[in-house]
């Protein structure tokens, strides 16, 4: 295929061998926001400030709204109250190229084209870029390159997406988020069929991001351990609305696990991080009284 080339390039970018975000990290909040689908509300009147170029990472239980909240945050949901802000401006009165180039998203079980190839997936991520008189550019080739190097998908770009597994296609999809080159970044469960090592190395590479180019991620995740880790701002939820939010270290307490996941459990300092590490108690063994637990309080969110 042939393209015309802008010859600019983001040196930096390339060094770092990922993918340099187009716009500056945006702003988002939500205020008095109720979600639902049909007759059921699944958010009601939450209220929630995304901590700009941090890692915000939600939690809670099946079925308690954080997919939802992660679909209305991204537009993708339209609220039937209250409002989400994107750089002070509702995102539902700004142009779809326009949100898609400050926000990207990553929702639960995408749908690939059928027959499309690796590369050609991830070089979707850039057409929030392109206009009339902006085509195809080294710019756009380089973030594709990045992103599918970051993923360790570079081998893989002349395959067909239906020919991996479904660990393969979860990266694929990331590589295509990474493209986008947004300042914020929203990935519902990118860990989903992932073995451990892959999971680590997902969110390992969105920390990278996060530190090197100040974006904002906001990730929701099953696993509460890995959460702590590389969350910098935690949301712990429960029936649509917000239990309590915070640094892992005020949020995550025997009492905050026991309600928002109801499981006993013992909490301790990871030993090599230093925060929360959530120890489940069998039901067996409802003994908390072996390892010292963490006294620290829940920080409850701001109305």
């Amino acid at each position: 295929m042939t393209h015309t080339l802008d010859t600019s390039l983001d040196t930096d970018a390339l060094a770092a061998g990922l993918p340099s975000p187009q716009s500056p990290p945006s702003s988002l909040a939500a205020s008095d926001l109720t979600l639902g689908y049909d007759d059921r509300v699944i958010v009601d009147g939450l209220t929630l400030t995304i901590p700009a170029e941090e890692i915000t990472v939600v939690v809670g239980a099946n079925a308690c709204g954080k997919s939802t909240l992660l679909r209305g945050l991204a537009r993708l949901l339209k609220p039937r109250t209250g409002s989400v802000l994107l750089d002070g401006e509702d995102i539902h009165r700004l142009p779809t190229r326009e949100v898609a180039t400050r926000l990207g998203i990553l929702p639960q079980q995408p749908i690939a084209p059928e027959g499309i190839s690796v590369g050609d997936l991830v070089a979707r991520g850039r057409h929030p870029h392109q206009r009339w008189f902006r085509q195809w550019s080294t710019t756009d080739e380089d973030a594709v390159d990045a992103a599918l190097a970051a993923t360790e998908l570079t081998d893989l770009a002349d395959r067909s997406v239906d020919e991996l597994s479904g660990g393969q296609r979860q990266r694929v999809w990331i590589a295509l988020a990474l493209a986008q080159g947004t300042g914020l970044m929203l990935l519902d469960e990118p860990t989903s069929f992932l073995d451990l090592a892959h999971q680590v190395e997902v969110l390992d590479l969105l920390a990278d991001l996060n530190r090197s180019e100040q974006r904002t991620i906001v990730i929701v995740l099953h696993d509460l351990n890995l959460a702590c880790r590389y969350a910098h701002h935690l949301v712990a939820m429960k029936d649509g609305a917000i239990v309590a939010e915070g640094r892992p270290g005020d949020v995550i307490t025997v009492d905050t696990v026991r309600t928002v996941f109801g499981l006993e459990s013992q909490v301790i300092d990871d030993p090599l991080t230093g925060t929360p590490l959530v120890l489940p108690i069998p039901a067996a063994h409802h003994r908390v009284d072996r390892v010292p637990v963490r006294a620290s309080r829940a920080r409850t969110p701001q109305s």
